[in-house]
């Protein structure tokens, strides 16, 4: 039996499976159906593809830094300010900048350092550093600085950690990089912690004048916030002291107790100390104002 080609038409023999005019196949393609179960796991091999494509880049596609330049002033300090970096940063809402003697690679142990975890769990949560500022020396070869920036409480937006790099005689250059961290489980880590041991820390008070009796060979210097020869409980130093005595090297922050008055407040606050012996171990804690009285 003939029947024509379903492409041109052309007459064809039955057993044909091609037609000789146009070269045209003339066999029924039916669609392949793949099972459910094969199917399935060809998704999943196109999930993890694409999860492990994102994760390459996040490692390999290079952190955005912007460079910020700073001035040095006749002194050779050099200052930085909120007002600053937010000619770089108009979301900025407040900074952390000091010098740093931390080599660690991770950023919450700089967080739990600063001056910005220690007000934030001193009004468990309520507010941050705001127009904090800092400077350092540039005369002072090999210095560290860390500048951490946030744009709310607990929400690292910026930072810096390392030796800023003079490009021109009295100018410095650092590179912020910028970030999208919300580091409120570390903050609230750090709370519960200092709220169930800061207490037996600060226990035992020795009076200035029994210092030098009391066997403290190194001393832990707390934040120029104190408004009296009294420790209130919401005092941001305290939470900072905690930190550092309870630090894996509290050792690196200490200072020899003949060098305290070179740490003493300035003048109208009061600053605590935490006197520890000579293998590192706390004996208590005192208050001084700016010429090393107490209370």
């Amino acid at each position: 039996m003939e029947h024509n080609c379903p492409h041109c038409g052309a007459p064809l023999q039955s057993e044909s499976s091609f037609c000789p005019y146009c070269a045209q196949s003339i066999r029924v393609q039916k669609p392949v159906t793949i099972p459910s179960h094969l199917r399935r796991r060809r998704i999943k091999w196109v999930v993890a593809a694409v999860l492990l494509a994102a994760i390459c880049m996040v490692l390999l596609w290079p952190s955005k830094t912007t460079a910020v330049l700073l001035e040095e002033d006749e002194n050779g300090m050099v200052q930085v300010t909120p007002e600053l970096l937010r000619e770089y940063f108009p979301m900025l809402a407040g900074i952390n900048f000091s010098t740093t003697s931390q080599t660690s690679d991770n950023i919450d142990d700089y967080l739990i350092e600063n001056f910005q975890m220690a007000n934030l769990v001193a009004s468990r949560g309520a507010s941050g550093t705001d127009e904090e500022r800092g400077m350092f020396n540039a005369r002072s070869p090999g210095t560290r600085i860390c500048l951490l920036m946030f744009d709310r409480n607990t929400h690292l937006m910026g930072y810096f950690i390392g030796e800023p790099i003079q490009i021109s005689e009295g100018t410095w250059q650092i590179d912020v990089v910028s970030c999208d961290y919300d580091f409120t489980d570390l903050y609230e880590e750090q709370l519960a912690a200092f709220e169930a041991g800061w207490r037996e820390d600060f226990s035992t008070y020795i009076p200035p004048e029994e210092i030098e009796s009391s066997g403290a060979v190194w001393f832990l210097s707390g934040y120029d916030t104190g408004k009296g020869p009294v420790l209130r409980e919401d005092d941001a130093q305290i939470y900072h002291l905690w930190a550092m005595l309870h630090s894996p090297e509290p050792e690196r922050q200490c200072r020899e107790i003949e060098r305290l008055e070179e740490f003493l407040p300035v003048e109208g606050r009061w600053r605590c100390y935490l006197l520890l012996n000579r293998d590192y171990k706390l004996l208590g804690y005192t208050m001084l104002d700016h010429q090393g009285n107490g209370g």
